[in-house]
């Protein structure tokens, strides 16, 4: 009997997520700065189906930025309204409160960047 070769090739993952938006307060420091957080407003349109008028929506994300480097940056130049581009990846985690398990998901920075209002507009 002949044994099966491995011929296909293994599909590679990505966890990216960029986001393009306003940052909705400024970034905030814990750890002794060495972790920032902020909130990013992402916006949703759709058409109704029934009615046919166009839908609009806002969601809040809050970015984390662990990277101890560009959390210094984070706190000293992001602030409320800012345009920013920002490149992160999807993680979970869990801890325990009150005897029960919290389970989260947190929108971690790798790289992050201000628009310049012309960048900014190309989007909408």
């Amino acid at each position: 009997m002949r044994r099966p070769r491995r011929t296909e090739k293994l599909m590679r993952s990505t966890n990216l997520f960029i986001v393009r938006s306003h940052v909705g307060a400024d970034a905030k420091g814990f750890d002794g700065g060495k972790v920032a957080k902020f909130s990013v407003a992402t916006n949703r349109v759709w058409i109704d189906r029934e009615t046919r008028e166009r839908k609009e929506a806002v969601d809040w994300v809050t970015l984390t930025v662990l990277n101890e480097k560009i959390a210094k940056w984070a706190l000293e130049n992001i602030k409320k309204s800012d345009p920013v581009y920002a490149e992160c990846r999807v993680t979970e985690r869990s801890h325990q409160k009150d005897g029960q398990t919290v389970y989260t998901t947190d929108i971690v920075v790798s790289v992050i960047d201000h628009l310049a209002p012309s960048q900014q507009a190309d989007e909408e």
